[in-house]
C-alpha cells in the first residue's frame, strides 16, 4: 500500500524560493524530505506559461 502526502502551500513556496536561488531537483527534495520524483512532478504539473520570467507557479 502506497502512502502519499499531497504537497503544502509552504512547501510549494518554498520549491519556488529554491529554484530562484538556483537549487537542483535533487538539493530540493532532501531539503523538503520529499523524493526526486515529487519535486519533478510538481514541477512539470505547475509549469507556469512561457511568457512569464519564472518556469515554476506555486499555486
Amino acid at each position: 500500500m502506497c502512502h502519499y502526502t499531497h504537497l503544502t502551500p509552504f512547501e510549494r513556496e518554498k520549491i519556488l524560493f529554491f529554484l530562484a536561488e538556483g537549487k537542483s531537483i535533487t538539493e530540493i527534495a532532501h531539503l523538503l524530505k520529499r523524493s526526486k520524483s515529487t519535486i519533478s512532478r510538481e514541477l512539470r504539473r505547475n509549469a507556469a506559461p512561457a511568457c512569464q520570467p519564472m518556469s515554476y507557479t506555486a499555486r
